[in-house]
């Protein structure tokens, strides 16, 4: 797929760009975080991967509505020593670089307390692959920064997509 490469030059081009932050730490058995009642993962699930996210949320212009809206995110998944182990995408997709894939679905959302993009519990919908992404279950995203659209209308003459720098935490669970 010619996104790829694509994909990572943008985010890699925009990780300079993006706030520093030290990396989460990766690995099985990790204690879940401590989060609102809706977007906990299902009880009996672990923790087999714990990430930092640093990327851009895409938006397009609705020229129905003249409005941002989410066209996808682009961001590198980084674990111990800020060391990348992955790639985020339109999908919402997660892809390991071990190979495995996970593709999520909204299943709750909430308000960041930082005014950031929300904080969110994912279902998996489809898994690829043999390695740590293939037998997720469920996926969050916490401690959002940045990431919002525009609040500003947008004009779709000259204002075809805005690409807005964010990180998140991602954490992956299986069952």
């Amino acid at each position: 797929m010619r996104r790829r490469p694509l994909l990572l030059g943008l985010v890699a081009l925009l990780g300079s760009i993006l706030v520093a932050g030290a990396a989460v730490p990766a690995g099985a058995g990790a204690k879940p975080p401590k989060v609102p009642g809706p977007i906990q993962a299902p009880a009996g699930q672990k923790v087999v991967l714990d990430v930092v996210g640093k990327g851009v949320q895409i938006y397009a212009c609705d020229p129905t509505t003249l409005a941002w809206t989410l066209r996808e995110p682009a961001a590198v998944l980084y674990g111990r020593r800020d060391r990348p182990v992955g790639i985020h995408f339109i999908g919402p997709t997660f892809e390991s670089f071990d190979g495995s894939k996970v593709v999520g679905a909204l299943v709750a959302s909430e308000p960041s307390p930082h005014g950031s993009i929300p904080w969110l519990l994912l279902k998996a919908v489809s898994n690829a692959g043999d390695g740590v992404l293939s037998q997720v279950d469920s996926i969050q995203r916490l401690e959002t920064r940045g990431g919002v659209a525009p609040s500003a209308p947008c004009d779709p003459a000259g204002d075809a997509t805005v690409a807005v720098p964010y990180r998140a935490r991602y954490v992956f669970y299986a069952g």
